[in-house]
């Protein structure tokens, strides 16, 4: 290799590393901007209040203001059995308002939410502290659920029984996967490599098909990308997390649009996390250093956002994971909080 080879390729791998050293930095460490955004913070009082209404949150609030149901856990002690608790929410998935799904990173669990009861699926009775690096999850149509460990450099699935833990990828092991979803359109799972900036795409039996994207700034391109969503017609939105940007995919990978670039202002991005859409189309953003979620129309066009940084229903602490339903009701994991939120769309119209 000549020495201009040699440089170049030095070079490269250190751009590389301070760009991954900076995605942790800014990961990881919460930043107050709400003095930079009060046009964000006023909206949800005064212009998105016909839009988005807040429904409930779990764990619930008690009236001494501490987080948990009291009465259920009353009941589980004497029965010998402690409810998982919720500490740090990273994703979740949603039947319906009273039955979900949590990724909680501290307790290092799945948790089953129906009714109000948070329950630990038996599987995990048997694997104590064993995924230290949660990040995302989706259902596939026989009620298996899949989910990364980024640390664990794996995809693990949790059969509908909840009886069973099995690794998904058995032949490939993945540069830090997060971001993972499922395309019914054509029977497939993607999920993000974030350290490979690509999308490694599966069969549903664990397969690898091929994979899409390399890094770069270039359209159909990556840095760090963090968080997918497939809608209903198979189009695939990615958080291209260091471009500050979104891309959006045809089913067959194909690139279709970008829109997003970094700012301190409403319609731009800082942090963004989780991403999903709603029965209109529109285009949802978690933003944790905004502390809010960012609603963009189908061309990637802002329109609204709804939170602000605080506690109390309705805001939000670095907020992580989004998932909207079929009803367009949408369920935020308030990391910081320690809590889910769920609200409701109530006026889509634009």
């Amino acid at each position: 290799m000549s020495d201009k080879s040699q440089n170049i390729a030095i070079s490269n791998t250190w751009n590389k590393n301070l760009h991954y050293w900076l995605f942790l930095l800014i990961s990881f460490f919460p930043v107050d901007t709400s003095a930079k955004l009060s046009e964000i913070n006023d909206t949800i009082i005064n212009q998105n209040i016909e839009r988005i209404r807040w429904v409930a949150e779990f764990p619930l609030e008690t009236d001494s203001g501490k987080k948990g149901e009291v009465f259920s856990r009353i009941g589980a002690f004497f029965l010998g059995k402690k409810p998982p608790v919720i500490s740090k929410p990273m994703a979740i998935i949603a039947d319906e308002p009273g039955s979900f799904y949590v990724l909680d990173q501290e307790s290092r669990l799945i948790i089953d939410v129906k009714d109000n009861k948070s329950e630990k699926p038996k599987a995990f009775n048997k694997i104590e502290n064993n995924f230290p690096s949660l990040v995302a999850t989706c259902l596939l149509p026989n009620g298996d659920l899949l989910f990364t460990d980024s640390s664990k450099g794996n995809i693990f699935l949790l059969t509908s029984d909840h009886k069973r833990i099995l690794e998904f990828n058995e032949n490939d092991t993945l540069q830090q996967p997060t971001g993972i979803a499922y395309s019914k359109i054509n029977d497939q799972v993607w999920v993000l490599e974030t350290a490979a900036d690509k999308i490694s795409i599966f069969n549903r039996e664990g397969k690898f098909v091929r994979a899409i994207g390399k890094r770069g700034n270039a359209n159909g391109e990556f840095n760090f990308p963090t968080h997918i969503w497939i809608d209903k017609d198979g189009l695939v939105y990615i958080n291209d997390s260091m471009n500050f940007r979104v891309q959006i995919f045809d089913k067959e990978g194909n690139f279709v649009f970008v829109f997003g670039e970094i700012g301190d202002s409403s319609g731009y991005f800082a942090r963004q996390k989780g991403i999903a859409t709603d029965s209109y189309g529109n285009i949802y953003v978690v933003d944790a250093l905004f502390n809010t979620i960012q609603i963009f129309n189908r061309q990637g066009e802002f329109l609204y956002n709804f939170g602000a940084r605080g506690r109390e229903a309705g805001d939000f602490w670095m907020p992580n994971g989004i998932y909207i339903d079929q009803d367009d009701y949408i369920y935020i994991a308030d990391s910081y909080n320690a809590r889910v939120q769920i609200f409701q769309l109530v006026n889509g119209e634009n």
